[in-house]
């Protein structure tokens, strides 16, 4: 019996040595690191987004600020996270599965998730009282992207959205996560580096249910730079209510001849670019690919006939190959037989000059002027002025258009095709945009400028870049 009470003793001291040397291994030993383990499940670092810089136009009103915003986000890491996220769908009246699938797709667990960009205070309040709750369901303040002229110059400025998976590939260079609000168009795509800044950072302790309680340390983030634009606001207003009163989609280009400044550029229909600031929905997303095609910048992403406007370049081009002068008198009856058609005047024009052929239109002048030519040497003509190629314009978009030839049907081109060029009709195809730059080399007297949007950008430090 007094074996065994020793042998029961000699146990509880040896077993009581192995727990005071391993207390003392974690303790004292291993004392910092689980230390700086229990801190990491109490700290985070957060990113924050710097503001956007402002876009001004010419006299230096705004056409694109920011203004403040609560925001809703989901930890996607953070415990009994079904439950809060079913209640916080009804809260913000969002399907759950569209929050589940947006949080189980995060690429950093530990980097809350957007799911509104902009709560309203009803929602903010709710969220709030029923806090307990929802784990992990944070409500911050932040600033969201405003264009205060509504739909003006909307295809000109753009829009922002948050950045999706396949734009990370485009948008590494510019340091941009998953969650960031990047451009999507316009100067606000083409322009990103410039007006996105430089993020910051916090480090916030939470609580149990990874709320913040306290931020132990910031690095503020470096707001974008301002750009200020070439569009003259009040002018842009007036060439928009000129296409909406037509009531068909077309659009506008009015530039400086001499410096190639983009003053006003409309595109009809138009889009309010306040809906993806806040956050499109289905719905609103739906009607914006409707057929109307909103969303298409018609100044610079579609192609049409120039019509009567193209005769200036065929012009110039039988000017330059001797083929006419001033003095060059025309007849015509009101139709002219090529080949075995005949092709229409829009009138009976009798005899007329040069000059009077450019100012009243006439197509049987522009007829006989084009088959002297040839097909070759106006579309050599037309290229030279820029058409059947990008200009160049410093926004995303753009199509170069079609200025055909012989060689480019690869099949018979008839004398009717080159009747049809001459007055700017058949297979031509060029966009508003390059049509202005031509009248514009007329207008200044032969020079081609490329067109720009925006002038200067004011970067956060004072500098000023003049943009070319």
């Amino acid at each position: 019996m007094k074996l065994r009470v020793y042998t029961f003793y000699i146990f509880i001291l040896i077993l009581g040595t192995v727990l005071i040397v391993k207390l003392y291994q974690i303790q004292i030993i291993q004392g910092s690191y689980y230390k700086e383990l229990a801190e990491g499940n109490r700290i985070r670092l957060l990113s924050v987004s710097a503001p956007r810089g402002e876009i001004l136009d010419r006299k230096g009103r705004v056409m694109a600020k920011n203004r403040p915003s609560f925001s809703v986000s989901v930890i996607p890491f953070e415990g009994n996270r079904e439950e809060s996220l079913k209640l916080l769908s009804r809260i913000i009246n969002i399907p759950y599965t569209e929050i589940k699938n947006k949080v189980d797709n995060a690429p950093n667990r530990l980097q809350p998730v957007n799911i509104i960009l902009d709560a309203d205070m009803k929602i903010v309040s709710k969220i709030k009282e029923l806090e307990d709750r929802l784990p992990g369901v944070l409500v911050t303040t932040n600033v969201i992207r405003e264009y205060p002229n509504k739909n003006v110059a909307s295809h000109t400025l753009g829009y922002v959205g948050e950045v999706s998976s396949e734009e990370m590939k485009i948008f590494q260079k510019y340091d941009v996560k998953m969650g960031d609000i990047v451009g999507k168009a316009g100067i606000e795509r083409e322009y990103q580096n410039e007006l996105m800044g430089v993020a910051g950072g916090e480090q916030v302790e939470v609580d149990a249910m990874g709320r913040p309680i306290k931020i132990l340390g910031i690095v503020p983030p470096v707001p974008g730079s301002t750009l200020v634009t070439t569009i003259d606001l009040d002018l842009q207003k007036v060439v928009e209510e000129a296409l909406k009163r037509r009531g068909l989609p077309g659009a506008i280009v009015v530039l400086d001849p001499r410096n190639g400044d983009v003053l006003a550029m409309a595109s009809n229909p138009d889009f309010d670019p306040n809906s993806f600031a806040k956050g499109i929905t289905a719905k609103e997303w739906k009607e914006l690919l409707s057929v109307k095609k909103p969303l298409l910048n018609r100044a610079i992403s579609a192609v049409y006939p120039p019509g009567s406007t193209f005769k200036i370049a065929v012009a110039l081009a039988a000017l330059a190959e001797g083929i006419t002068d001033e003095d060059t008198v025309f007849y015509c009856p009101g139709s002219m037989m090529i080949g075995n058609r005949r092709f229409k005047c829009w009138t009976s024009h009798g005899r007329i000059n040069f000059l009077n052929a450019i100012a009243r239109s006439c197509d049987v002048s522009f007829y006989t002027i084009g088959l002297k030519l040839g097909a070759e040497k106006i579309a050599r003509y037309a290229r030279l002025l820029g058409l059947g190629d990008l200009t160049g314009i410093d926004i995303p978009g753009e199509v170069k258009g079609l200025i055909p030839d012989p060689s480019w049907k690869k099949e018979p081109w008839y004398i009717g095709d080159t009747a049809n060029m001459s007055i700017g009709q058949g297979y031509l195809q060029v966009t508003p945009i390059q049509m202005a730059v031509l009248v514009s080399a007329i207008a200044n007297g032969g020079k081609v400028y490329k067109p720009r949007v925006v002038s200067k950008v004011i970067r956060q430090d004072g500098t000023i870049k003049v943009q070319p």
